[in-house]
């Protein structure tokens, strides 16, 4: 599946061939069920994009998509950008696979004991009585259980401490950087070092001081366009559809559709 020209907003120049307006749209509509995210549906397949100045559907649910993906709302879709790729991901229509190899692996070696896109435990869900964002998904498994990195990739600093008396650990995956966040203290892995496809990395922490129904590995993803520490201030931070802030980096992106791709490719504990 291709686009031949851009497709999006008039007025940034897209070209909006019909076959091309066709295709986004069918993407979108297949990433708005996937990710239960209406917002992103553009409401019907016709191969249109209304000019300006009236509104276009397809062209507000672009810009949705875009917000939730950490990416600049332009409302244009380029051939094979970024905004391309994460939307073909969105709608499962490209395996996910990151960096030096193909090959990506779920990060756990048994499937979490609930679903990563229900609240609270998934990404964009309420968090402080509404007045955040959850950054990432959050996925349960017994203390102790081994993490893997995903694909291959490089330890971008020293794991660190987190919340809650856990760690975290940042990986640079070459598409994508992953925080692999509530860890326990104690993993091998510093700064420069390499990892492969599905290595361990660490184990899932205990979460001390807070009420929760499970420990879990929280798994943040960022699409490497920006610079310096993910956790951010309110005026620097990425942000819902509905303007929440994640209080996290700009390029924050929604490891939902990866997840569904990895799962069926559980790692060796």
């Amino acid at each position: 599946m291709d686009i031949s020209a851009s497709v999006g907003a008039w007025e940034r120049g897209a070209q909006n061939h019909k076959d091309d307006v066709i295709v986004v749209q069918t993407l979108l509509t297949g990433a708005a069920g996937r990710l239960a995210q209406p917002a992103i549906d553009p409401r019907g397949i016709d191969g249109g994009i209304a000019r300006p100045p009236k509104d276009s559907a397809t062209v507000a649910a672009i810009k949705v998509f875009q917000r939730l993906s950490g990416l600049a709302p332009t409302g244009l879709i380029v051939v094979q950008s970024q905004d391309w790729q994460r939307l073909l991901m969105a709608a499962g229509r490209v395996d996910g696979g990151g960096g030096a190899s193909d090959e990506a692996y779920f990060p756990l070696p048994i499937l979490p004991r609930a679903d990563w896109i229900q609240p609270p435990r998934a990404y964009g869900s309420n968090r402080s009585s509404g007045a955040r964002a959850h950054a990432g998904c959050d996925l349960y498994a017994p203390i102790g259980t081994t993490v893997h990195a995903v694909c291959a990739g490089v330890v971008v600093r020293d794991p660190y401490a987190f919340y809650a008396e856990t760690e975290a650990l940042e990986i640079d995956h070459g598409d994508f950087l992953i925080r692999y966040g509530e860890i326990q203290p104690g993993s091998p892995l510093r700064k420069g070092e390499r990892v492969t496809a599905g290595q361990f990395i660490a184990k899932v922490g205990h979460l001390v001081g807070v009420s929760v129904p499970s420990a879990m590995l929280h798994l943040e993803m960022y699409a490497g366009t920006a610079s310096g520490r993910l956790t951010v201030g309110e005026d620097e931070s990425a942000r819902r559809a509905d303007g929440i802030p994640f209080l996290r980096r700009a390029d924050l992106i929604d490891p939902t559709p990866y997840l569904d791709k990895w799962k069926l490719h559980l790692p060796k504990a």
